[in-house]
């Protein structure tokens, strides 16, 4: 498995998201997603998240 660089494993800020039009739209499309899900959907899909990123589901997304 190739390494990441650090560039790679940067995670944006929620300034960054901000700044970015393609990023802005891009979180608003997962979130409107999520609405739509049961709690439990939502669940699986956070644990998931951080089965492959390794970070805990933002407190906001109500995981």
């Amino acid at each position: 498995m190739p390494t990441m660089t650090t560039a790679q494993q940067h995670a944006p800020s929620e300034a960054e998201i901000r700044e970015s039009p393609d990023a802005a739209a891009g979180l608003r499309l997962v979130r409107a997603r999520l609405d739509l899900c049961t709690p439990d959907e939502r669940q699986a899909f956070w644990e998931a998240v951080r089965r492959c990123f390794g970070g805990p589901a933002p407190e906001e997304a109500g995981a």
